[in-house]
């Protein structure tokens, strides 16, 4: 999910640990606060230290007029390697930057039917990922290259490749085939369960030791540290990544539900509504009525048809009048979403 979404729905959980929203008016303190951002510190985590310290073993840079198929051996080569090394082998594949707004796309894609690697390139994209016309390749499109092992694979087929940074892959022999990790340095350690249970024990310490009393508030940042974290983790795992949750005691991401994707506008929006209606709710009945002010009287039942069950229904409805018209207009495989990579 985006930044946004996990950072309120961390806010949210954090508002719902017993003493939290009272602690927080009495004490002009942060605390809701610290929960929120608890909950973006996994991602902060893997794209601000994780992804500069991962170690390749071949990092490929295609030419400004990039052949298909010497892209495509490469990365089969890998694979190979891999398999016949019996290891991990760790690739990263650079974009293609023609100017300082002009980019040329390529896209990758695991064909187990052909057990090969088909990369075709793209049009030029300007950074906003907007095909120029009229430049498409005058050459040769797609470069096919033979994969010798057997491989799995654990995310999407197909990765287009345009603007920034380009992916990278885990070829990991496992089981006498190649398992396809991608972004292998996201979603691991940092993303464990045990890592926010050992930060909100750390957080507990800490507050415990500035106050000089063992329980009280310590316990309060404990539970909203470890909870907001926990709640980044447990979103992700609705994807298609997945997370290693165990770590040390895992060395593998645990596979995702594939319900959704990180981007998809629905999920993010709905998590978003819900964190604010059950943060505003609990706000409402845990602050203390301040004097000078007529005191507001809620509903719970009133509060959740308003505010969760009439907006639910809308959305549906909405949602399937405009996916009506599309499902007319498009065949079924023009329905199909590709991840891109940025």
């Amino acid at each position: 999910m985006k930044g946004f979404t996990h950072f309120i729905s961390a806010t949210a959980v954090a508002s719902c640990v017993p003493g939290a929203v009272s602690y927080t008016a009495e004490h002009t303190a942060y605390l809701l606060a610290v929960g929120g951002i608890f909950g973006i510190l996994p991602d902060t985590i893997d794209f601000k230290l994780n992804q500069f310290l991962h170690k390749y073993d071949d990092i490929y840079e295609p030419a400004q007029e990039p052949d298909p198929g010497d892209i495509a051996a490469a990365i089969a080569r890998n694979m190979d390697r891999a398999y016949g090394e019996k290891r991990q082998i760790n690739m990263h594949l650079q974009t293609i930057r023609l100017g300082a707004d002009l980019w040329r796309q390529y896209t990758i894609r695991f064909d187990g039917g052909t057990n090969e690697v088909v990369v075709e390139i793209g049009p030029v994209v300007n950074t906003g990922k907007v095909p120029m016309a009229g430049t498409e390749p005058a050459g040769e499109r797609e470069g096919r290259a033979k994969i010798s092992c057997p491989f799995r694979q654990n995310y999407d087929a197909l990765t287009t490749v345009s603007i920034f940074s380009g992916p990278s892959y885990g070829f990991a022999y496992k089981d006498g085939r190649v398992d396809i990790h991608f972004i292998p340095w996201h979603r691991s350690w940092s993303h464990s369960v045990t890592l926010a249970a050992a930060l909100g024990l750390a957080g507990w310490a800490i507050v415990s030791l500035a106050h000089g009393a063992w329980l009280y508030p310590g316990w309060l940042y404990g539970a909203v540290i470890m909870l907001g974290y926990c709640t980044h983790i447990i979103e992700d795992q609705f994807g298609f990544m997945g997370s290693n949750l165990f770590f040390p005691f895992t060395k593998e991401r645990a596979r995702g539900t594939h319900w959704m994707r990180s981007g998809d506008a629905l999920p993010n929006f709905a998590t978003v509504w819900l964190s604010v209606v059950v943060l505003f709710w609990n706000l409402y009945k845990f602050t203390p009525q301040t004097s000078g002010f007529p005191p507001v009287h809620l509903s719970g039942f009133s509060y959740l048809v308003y505010l969760v069950v009439i907006p639910a229904v809308l959305m549906l409805i909405g949602r399937q009048m405009l996916k009506e018209p599309a499902t007319a207009a498009a065949p079924p495989e023009e329905d199909e979403e590709d991840e891109v990579v940025s």
